[in-house]
Order: C-alpha cells, then structure tokens, then sequence
C-alpha cells in the first residue's frame, strides 16, 4: 500500500528524472491528453470563426459579428434555437447562433 502511495506522490509531484521509461509515460500521456480531448473542453468556444460565420454546414453553433447577424438570420435555413451575444477576446461584440 506504502509503495502505491509513493508511486501516486511521484506523478503527481513529477518526480522522475528525465530520460525514464516513468517520465516518458507522463510526456505522451499529457500529448495523448492534448490531442484526444475534445475542443470544446479546452474554453476556446468563444473565439470567432470568421466575418460570416461560415463554417461546415452541418455544424449546430455558428459565430457571426455584429453588422452581419441580420443579412446572415435572412438567409440561413435552419431552425435557430437561440441567438447569444458575447464580447470576442479583442473588444468585439459577437453572437453565437445556435441550430436544431
């Protein structure tokens, strides 16, 4: 039980030293955890897509800026479930459109 607790306190406080199989399993696991976790948990949900909010056509959010919203609600076909504004990273006031 000792030696599991050890083991546990050695990861957590990324006590191995460079060059062993131990720090090598934690360097892919942190790249595994990068690459296989989806998008969406990382908080980048609120960057802008672009002036149109062009994006795949079957995607369920779109972000349009401001002075495109109307022209963009006009022409979109969809059902909108909801329209959200939001102010972008770089002072911008942005609406995130929500599809069924």
């Amino acid at each position: 039980m000792k030696s599991v607790l050890v083991g546990i306190k050695n990861i957590i406080l990324w006590s191995h030293a460079r060059g062993t199989w131990q720090y090598d399993a934690l360097c892919m696991a942190i790249v595994l955890a990068v690459f296989l976790v989806p998008s969406r948990y990382f908080g980048d949900r609120d960057r802008a897509i672009d002036k149109t909010g062009a994006r795949a056509s079957n995607a369920t959010e779109i972000y349009v800026e401001a002075q495109a919203l109307e022209e963009f609600l006009k022409r979109e076909r969809r059902t909108i479930v909801k329209v959200e504004p939001f102010t972008s990273p770089d002072g911008k006031v942005i609406y995130r459109v929500r599809f069924k």
